[in-house]
């Protein structure tokens, strides 16, 4: 299989918790989506994992050049954060599963055998928390999240002030603030460490993911 995730101490810990499996073997790994369609074409792998926001190509347009190589791999997508739409979407080009990245690892590992050996049969795997799921872009009446404000608080747990998450996300430290006001006020919590101890709790952000380095 092949990995494309634009962190690297990401692609470092799957490709060793992966690798441990006997019956798995990891032989490429890419940052971004460009590379993982060039490893792809070069070394026929049986599975591809791709992670949804990478620069240069994105997941999307990656899984649509993928599956149409001549011997293209299952394709399974990893996600922090995931909407409904988004699902979709991905399954909708061809996806074989998707995983949020707070999924075990050992449902990453059936999952991948799962998708391995499905053959040309439908085997459509979709492994997302439910609290994760979003109708749209906006959030909903429900007082869910927008997948920006997700975004904020992942950057949050990682101990980034409102300057540095501006930078991250190309966002006026203004608008951050906003966004922090508005997740307080759905969340029902007062400060940044409360806001963070619920979407942890909730299962929104894994110890995996704050563990990541930001760009």
């Amino acid at each position: 299989m092949i990995l494309a995730d634009d962190h690297a101490m990401v692609r470092q810990g799957f490709s060793e918790m992966l690798s441990a499996d006997a019956g798995m073997e990891v032989v490429g790994e890419a940052e971004n989506g460009r590379e993982a369609v060039a490893l792809a074409e070069r070394l026929e792998p049986d599975v591809a994992i791709l992670d949804v926001e990478m620069p240069v190509m994105g997941a999307q347009a990656a899984l649509k050049k993928i599956l149409v190589l001549p011997r293209p791999p299952k394709v399974v997508i990893v996600t922090v954060f995931a909407d409904t739409r988004l699902v979709q979407e991905l399954l909708a080009l061809g996806a074989s599963a998707y995983l949020s990245k707070g999924a075990s690892m050992q449902t990453l590992l059936d999952t991948v055998r799962s998708v391995a050996r499905g053959g040309d049969e439908e085997n459509v795997i979709v492994s997302v928390p439910r609290e994760t799921m979003h109708r749209t872009e906006e959030g909903d009446p429900g007082g869910e999240l927008t997948r920006r404000e997700r975004e904020v608080l992942l950057l949050v747990a990682r101990g980034l002030g409102n300057e540095r998450i501006g930078e991250n996300l190309h966002l006026s430290t203004t608008t951050v603030k906003r966004h922090l006001s508005n997740i307080y006020e759905k969340l029902g919590v007062h400060s940044r460490g409360e806001a963070v101890g619920r979407a942890v709790s909730e299962g929104w952000i894994s110890s995996w993911d704050i563990a990541r380095t930001p760009d």
